[in-house]
């Protein structure tokens, strides 16, 4: 340990004068150091031995130029946003120096507004709130704490997909430092790389700032109308064939969204499904409730959301449950096709059974607009899941620092797993930016063989000693 700590000390000697005056260095005895490692998800926590909070893409690009002293030893590295990411794989991390982005501020629309040059620093919630603020919307993610940028990198879902494409669709452009130390813009110039980032990007390096696609707030388009069902378990089969028939539609609407919410009822513990029709305009027409209100469900409820408070109404704002940090957080996402209504009694029947230690966990089943994300054509970015209409997130949460507690919640999200996937004669599909970190390449990069084998060139190119291979790393 004295040797690591030398060698700790002397890193951080050496980079100390390289950084501006703005920039500081945090110890793990510091509030500060405190305040930039907890995480949403407790099970997951590399271990860090100085945090390092930039200013400026100068400073990340300093403290990834002492790279040459970290290759000798062996010192990882972390960028860390929202520290949001739930991936096993940052446990691999030991006695490494975060670059906390926080300090990297800016949200500013472009001259002839259509793209907003967003710094690293910002949260979700931030950048759709000033978006909002200057008149202007843009596809964005479904919890504000999350980190703006990292999503992106991942592919990246958000509430208006269905018009716009992903976040990955809207991203013009990325300031990148790679493992060298090099500053570059990619983008369509660049075209390889480019590809890559958009759905694997967190594998070549940090990502300081992007120029982002934004469009301009419409009145009947900024904002959802929501419809609420409540349901007792028994009514899984009618609710998941009526979405089953949506999907299946030739001509499905771009305004139309829906989204599952599975929960242990306090009160007689046993699981209630909440459904949310969303609708981009003023209310969910009548065509898509009325089959709902069929069912007879416990509740029922209408309202009408802005874009920039819509996180907020699903318990996702900053200070949300949805945020709260401290807890662990184990997620096992699932693209589905459609749903298997067998498959989803499955389901409902494991998430009934887990022990009291999980109360508070839930399945999330979100099938937003895809009409915009199929038009574009699967090759073109990294991202491998355009064809999937559902993602399945089973969210398994409960106290931190109990192991006991982290092994039975691999056991049941595997059980999730196999029920969402029986019968279907499909592998795994996994979201990466919900990973759970035990998925193959192939579950979340994609299993055609050509997608492996560029990202891997790619990665043997831009990052050949893999210091940036602690968020599901491309296997080289």
């Amino acid at each position: 340990m004295i040797g690591v700590a030398a060698t700790q000390a002397g890193f951080l000697a050496g980079l100390q004068p390289l950084l501006s005056n703005e920039s500081s260095i945090y110890l793990p005895d510091s509030q500060q150091y405190v305040d930039a490692t907890t995480r949403w998800d407790a099970s997951t926590h590399p271990r860090l031995s100085a945090v390092v909070k930039v200013a400026s893409e100068a400073d990340v690009q300093r403290t990834v130029s002492c790279i040459e002293y970290a290759n000798t030893h062996n010192i990882p590295f972390l960028g860390i946003g929202g520290g949001h990411g739930g991936s096993t794989a940052l446990n691999h991390i030991q006695n490494g120096i975060g670059i906390w982005l926080r300090g990297l501020e800016g949200v500013n629309i472009t001259a002839d507004g259509k793209e907003a040059i967003v710094q690293a620093g910002h949260t979700t919630g931030e950048v759709a709130q000033q978006l909002w603020n200057k008149g202007k919307i843009a596809v964005t993610g479904g919890c504000d704490c999350v980190g703006f940028i990292s999503p992106i990198l991942g592919g990246g879902h958000g509430w208006l997909q269905g018009r716009y494409g992903l976040l990955a669709d809207n991203l013009v452009s990325a300031r990148l430092i790679l493992a060298n130390g090099t500053a570059m813009t990619v983008d369509s110039q660049t075209p390889d790389l480019f590809w890559a980032l958009r759905g694997a990007g967190h594998n070549f390096g940090i990502v300081t700032s992007v120029h982002y696609r934004v469009h301009d707030r419409v009145a009947g388009q900024d904002g959802f109308g929501r419809a609420t069902f409540t349901f007792r378990q028994d009514k899984v089969e009618g609710i998941y064939t009526i979405a089953n028939q949506w999907l299946a539609a030739e001509n499905r609407p771009v305004e139309l969204a829906h989204w599952t919410n599975i929960v242990i009822n306090a009160t007689d513990k046993k699981p209630v499904i909440s459904f949310f029709i969303y609708w981009q305009g003023d209310a969910v027409p009548a065509q898509y409730t009325d089959p709902l209100k069929a069912l007879d469900p416990v509740s029922y409820i209408e309202e009408w959301l802005d874009l920039a408070n819509l996180n907020a109404a699903n318990g996702a704002s900053e200070d949300g449950p949805a945020c709260a940090k401290g807890g662990s957080h184990r997620t096992f996402p699932v693209n589905l096709v459609k749903y298997d209504t067998e498959n989803m009694k499955r389901v409902v029947d494991i998430f009934s059974k887990l022990p009291a230690a999980f109360a508070s966990s839930s399945v999330m089943l979100e099938g937003l607009g895809t009409n915009r994300v199929r038009e574009i054509a699967e090759e073109s970015t990294a991202f491998p899941h355009r064809s999937s209409n559902i993602l399945a997130s089973p969210l398994l949460s409960y106290a931190a620092n109990d192991s006991s507690l982290d092994a039975v919640a691999l056991d049941f999200g595997k059980q999730f797993r196999a029920a969402f996937l029986n019968n279907t004669e499909q592998p795994l599909r996994a979201y990466v930016n919900y990973a759970n970190g035990d998925e193959s390449n192939g579950a979340t990069y994609g299993y055609d063989s050509w997608r492996l084998q560029r990202l891997q060139a790619l990665k043997r190119l831009y990052d050949p000693t893999s210091k940036f291979s602690f968020y599901e790393p491309i296997e080289i």
